[in-house]
């Protein structure tokens, strides 16, 4: 009999929840066209679902007018695009996680007190390039082998991460900094990873290590869903992402009793549901042609 094991945290983490919240309110309210600069968040579901609602999503500033709402990303914008938008005169609603923000505060007192930042994640995610506006030189360091011998000598530094990386590849990181430059001067190391990242992430780990086969429902766009897909294949080969209810479930639980399930935090409860009932009812007719043999 097959069974299902669901993570303690499922649905939107606080940040993505709050952001969803602020766009549909934003949509109900207003008298202007409402657009958004990029996704909203990294869940292509959810765009479907604003979308249907009349957001209407951009990729540049260039054909917007000043009357004109703008939402801006929860993964922070950069400070080119907030002055380009202040210039048109747009409505801007800023639906920044707060974490996110926080950790821009951190960047720039780093930056303003003299420090190297380095900010380990991935330099072409969005967080990262906002974070990168705010302190102009910064090192971008994605794992422990890209780091160079003596790069940080005689230099003071700050370290700090992307909200979605891995505490394993973070304290990494930060160990290979100064195994390889011994002779830095001084190091002020903030973990700013979240910590619904961090919760979710050990539950990646523990259903792994439980179950035959584990499913990471989220999309391929979005950071923090990938980096539970590697730590889950880490320790259980029979990992796999589900983006939505048309993956090939029957092949992913052919031959499967325990089934672990795990979410990112950009996917929607509602999607785990319909996950869950496309699961329950594969299980049925896999049982059902087994029963005919």
């Amino acid at each position: 009999m097959l069974s299902v094991k669901l993570a303690k945290n499922i649905g939107f983490c606080s940040g993505v929840r709050r952001a969803v919240d602020i766009v549909e309110e934003t949509l109900i309210q207003s008298k202007s066209k409402v657009y958004s600069l990029g996704p909203v968040i990294h869940n292509p579901e959810v765009i479907k679902r604003l979308e249907k609602k009349n957001l209407c999503i951009v990729n540049s500033l260039d054909n917007l007018e000043g009357s004109s709402t703008l939402i801006l990303p929860s993964h922070g914008s950069s400070r080119k695009i907030l002055n380009a938008a202040k210039k048109k005169n747009l409505r801007l609603i800023d639906v920044t996680c707060p974490y996110v923000s926080l950790v821009q505060k951190i960047c720039v007192l780093l930056h303003k007190q003299g420090l190297e930042v380095i900010i380990v994640g991935d330099r072409k995610h969005p967080e990262i390039k906002a974070l990168l506006d705010l302190a102009p030189g910064a090192y971008t360091i994605d794992k422990p082998e890209d780091i160079k011998e003596n790069i940080f000598s005689y230099k003071k530094i700050g370290i700090i991460s992307q909200t979605t990386q891995t505490k394993d590849v973070f304290f990494a990181v930060v160990s290979e900094i100064l195994q390889k430059n011994p002779k830095v001067l001084e190091v002020h190391v903030y973990n700013t990873i979240c910590l619904d990242t961090l919760h979710r992430q050990d539950e990646a780990k523990k259903l792994a290590g439980s179950v035959d086969a584990l499913l990471i429902i989220g999309s391929s766009l979005s950071a923090n869903t990938k980096r539970l897909l590697c730590i889950g294949r880490k320790i259980n080969k029979r990992t796999y992402l589900v983006e939505n209810e048309k993956a090939n479930l029957d092949k992913i639980l052919k031959n499967a009793n325990k089934i672990g399930l795990i979410n990112g935090a950009s996917t929607p409860q509602w999607l785990v549901k319909e996950i869950v009932k496309k699961i329950k009812e594969v299980a049925e007719k896999l049982l059902k042609c087994h029963s005919d043999l």
